[in-house]
């Protein structure tokens, strides 16, 4: 298996990992035998890799939740998703008026399928808390028709494991994992063209998109079996500490988010510091398609950056010491390697170092012509003379 970009990928290629979102929010199985029309209706859809194999009983490295698993998380925000969209276009089509929106949230009371969704949480938490030890292994790959869905996953995996680092009880747990999954609904009233838009956004289409927060929180009260704090979540993940975030400027404490500090007056709520922290990190790392990700390690650095002014340092280090700098899953280049005819190898790891993060397990599956060899397995730990380095799709 390898995660090859969609200009690599060829016909008669399998497809190794399922994903959503390919064209009406349809499933492309893990099996399917890809021929030109799937391969250019993904083009379409924003879709830069997949995840395909090449010598068919290849291992493929493992995400933080498995594959079912995700597909059932999706399905259900997909679910919710829908049935909110027609909920407004039967009422108010265009969503003008947010101020009406908001102020009528009659009109989603209780349509927000909560046990289900608590349910799927639940088996997130249990999955991620049963793992030894703790680290960021994301797997997912964005769609335009999935993105919002695939976002929701994999901030709800980093948050439940920044909050265990942080020592959350598993209540405290339950609600911000909630919160993160379905901090992102309010995302109802944005036109869909704005989510796939690569230039920079005009005022009125940014001041639309800054409403998200407030709509979703709205949304989200309106259900009587969604705790508050985890409304709190979709209202505030876009708040930063310095008072710079939206919708309603709030600041951070700086301090480890504590109990005793998540209900003071115009500070962001703990489960909010972890949601954005998370919600940062991903957007850097698999963005919307048609943006470049960032390799891991730049993502870090980034992070480090906002620490102390727009993101609370303790949920940053939190996180860092979850992140592998070579996360299984990872697309990677040799670039040093006693052997030379190996240099240039393409590969991808295959499982991640948490004590010495940039010396992974890999498996090298092309020359550095992309020309399919046989697979040569190379732990990092043992090989002195050899390097690799993140390889962008």
């Amino acid at each position: 298996m390898i995660q090859l970009s969609i200009e690599e990928i060829q016909p008669g290629m399998k497809v190794a990992r399922s994903i959503l979102g390919v064209g009406h929010g349809a499933t492309l199985v893990a099996g399917f035998v890809l021929d030109e029309q799937v391969i250019s209706r993904c083009r379409k859809q924003g879709i830069r890799s997949l995840w395909v194999s090449l010598n068919g009983d290849d291992e493929l490295p493992n995400g933080n939740v498995n594959d079912q698993l995700a597909l059932q998380a999706q399905h259900a925000w997909q679910e919710n998703l829908g049935l909110l969209e027609k909920i407004g276009e039967t009422q108010d089509s265009a969503l003008d008026n947010l101020s009406r929106f908001k102020s009528d949230p009659g009109r989603f009371k209780d349509i927000v399928a909560s046990e289900k969704l608590k349910g799927i949480v639940d088996q997130i938490i249990k999955s991620i808390l049963g793992q030894e030890p703790l680290s960021v292994n994301l797997a997912s790959i964005r769609t335009k028709d999935g993105y919002l869905y695939q976002h929701a996953l994999d901030v709800t995996i980093t948050a439940t494991m920044i909050a265990t680092r942080l020592k959350f009880t598993l209540g405290d747990i339950q609600e911000l994992a909630l919160g993160c999954f379905l901090m992102d609904l309010g995302m109802v009233i944005v036109p869909p063209y704005l989510l796939e838009k690569l230039e920079p956004l005009t005022n009125p289409e940014r001041n639309l998109l800054n409403e998200h927060p407030s709509v979703g929180f709205t949304i989200l009260r309106a259900n009587g079996g969604i705790p508050i704090n985890a409304a709190h979540v979709a209202f505030q993940h876009h708040e930063r500490s310095d008072g710079n975030g939206y919708p309603r400027g709030l600041k951070g404490s700086g301090l480890v988010p504590r109990k005793s500090i998540s209900n003071e007056g115009g500070i962001i709520h703990r489960y909010a510091e972890v949601a954005a922290v998370a919600d940062l990190y991903l957007s850097a790392i698999s963005p919307r398609p048609g943006i470049r990700p960032v390799a891991p390690l730049d993502a870090m650095r980034m992070l480090i950056a906002e620490a102390g002014a727009a993101l609370n340092p303790h949920v940053v280090n939190a996180l860092i010491t979850l992140i592998p700098v070579f996360p299984a899953g990872t697309r990677i280049v040799v670039t040093k390697a006693a052997n030379v005819f190996l240099v240039g190898s393409i590969g991808v790891v295959t499982k991640a170092n948490p004590v010495q993060k940039e010396k992974p397990q890999i498996i090298l599956l092309q020359d550095k012509f992309k020309r399919k060899i046989n697979p040569v397995v190379v732990d990092l730990e043992e090989e002195k003379d050899f390097a690799i380095q993140f390889l962008s799709l």
